[in-house]
């Protein structure tokens, strides 16, 4: 049996969201007490806890370039912090709050896109995608230096024999096309993934949201996760079926659109598309309801699965490898060390624990 490299305990309840960060430098989870910690990944030790950040769970939380971290709580609130690190010690500051609308655990996703510098040596613009109003379709961009909320519709009816409702969206993602130019994909309740193509104006003052592809997913269930390999415009989604699903979106024929791998069991809470060096290839990762994570090649077929947790996992990430951190470590040992560190794996489970995997050990211990 496959045991995790290291195990992350410092979370008291069921641990809804962890996020790789700053170069892989840090790890940011958080539960559904509403708390947030960040971690040192060189230490692997805890370097902030932020008690009650929410008054209700927290949905998602991601961390973005060195310093900001966003977390969606169940209190219908997005809030945005900014970290300030030492190498022991650290802190959060509530820098803005966003109302969203969470009741149906839909979760926010983000992207940086690229604009002229301003001569602060900053040319990322940081924005957000979340729901305004579920049950109405509504959901909104999220400028974060302006501050500018700005509301489109990713709103549509299912027809069912007690007659017409709203399609409850499940899962977003975000991609950065060009400057204030971007894709939106959606998965729904009712198992369609539609792309709606965006587009803000240089006064921010507006968006246009315009559905140019919407296809079926190829799932029974419910959609609970999707990630994009933007080069080549695959979708890859789980849901609350035992299906992975490998989705082209811009082809319309779903016989030649569609790939499906299977789980062990029912229900997938989270998918991460990734690329490995050692051995090459590009995988899929799914954190399983059946506490196991799976890892898949890119066509779906099964390359291995690890169950350590004792309760469903709820979130999983993949580190990113960068070597910029590398120039900040002064110590040579210290700095080979982290050079030599491997793609990490982590996973989050509602057993309270969050568990690290090295990525290429698991891949080659099944070929």
């Amino acid at each position: 049996m496959s045991r995790p490299d290291f195990v992350f305990r410092g979370h008291q309840t069921a641990v809804n969201s962890v996020c790789f960060f700053s170069d892989d430098r840090f790890l940011v989870s958080a539960d559904q007490d509403g708390n947030i910690i960040v971690w040192n990944m060189l230490l692997k030790r805890q370097l902030v806890k932020e008690t009650a950040a929410h008054s209700a769970a927290i949905l998602s939380v991601r961390g973005i370039g060195t310093d900001t971290i966003i977390s969606q709580g169940r209190d219908n609130k997005l809030c945005i912090w900014r970290l300030e690190a030492s190498e022991f010690t650290g802190s959060l500051t509530l820098l803005q709050t966003v109302d969203v609308d969470s009741m149906n655990f839909c979760k926010f996703s983000h992207c940086l896109s690229s604009r002229s510098d301003d001569g602060n040596g900053n040319n990322n613009d940081l924005w957000i995608a979340a729901l305004e109003n579920a049950g109405s379709g509504k959901g909104f961009l999220y400028h974060i230096d302006s501050k500018k909320k700005l509301e489109f519709s990713v709103g549509r009816k299912t027809h069912t024999k007690a007659g017409s409702r709203e399609d409850s969206p499940m899962c977003m993602r975000l991609v950065a096309e060009t400057d204030r130019h971007f894709a939106l994909f959606v998965g729904y309740e009712s198992t369609l993934l539609q792309r709606f193509q965006i587009e803000v104006p240089e006064t921010l003052d507006k968006c246009t949201a315009k559905c140019t592809d919407a296809v079926d997913s190829g799932h029974k269930e419910p959609m609970m996760s999707l990630d994009v390999d933007p080069q080549k415009l695959l979708v890859f989604t789980c849901a609350a079926d035992n299906k992975v699903c490998r989705t082209n979106i811009s082809v319309k024929d779903p016989s030649d659109s569609s790939l499906t791998g299977l789980l062990n069991n029912t229900g997938g809470s989270d998918v991460r598309f990734f690329c490995c060096s050692s051995p090459p290839g590009q995988f899929v990762a799914v954190a399983g309801w059946d506490y196991a994570v799976y890892i898949l090649d890119q066509d779906l077929n099964h390359v291995c699965r690890v169950a350590y947790h004792r309760a469903a996992l709820t979130s999983i990430d993949v580190s990113s490898q960068s070597t910029a951190y590398e120039q900040q470590i002064a110590d040579e040992m210290v700095r080979r060390r982290w050079s030599s560190r491997p793609r990490w794996l982590v996973a989050a489970s509602r057993d309270s624990r969050i568990s690290l995997w090295s990525v290429d050990q698991l891949i080659q211990d099944t070929t």
